[in-house]
């Protein structure tokens, strides 16, 4: 069963904006310019937006509280 694609719409260091699938992300960790986003197949963006505000997209029920 096909869940629900999640496609969210960050900025790129040099300004560009770029949509990504975050089913395909590995993972995300915080760089020196904002974020590095991590992918399954071994790609890699390095976004402006921080980490809080990546993480945030990442687990939306944790601004929900639960």
């Amino acid at each position: 069963m096909e869940g629900n694609l999640m496609i969210a719409e960050f900025t790129l260091n040099d300004g560009n904006p770029v949509s990504i699938n975050m089913d395909q992300v590995d993972y995300v960790q915080p760089s020196d310019d904002g974020t590095l986003v991590v992918f399954a197949d071994g790609r890699h963006l390095e976004l402006q937006e921080s980490y809080d505000a990546v993480a945030e997209v990442l687990n939306p029920e944790r601004q929900a509280g639960c």
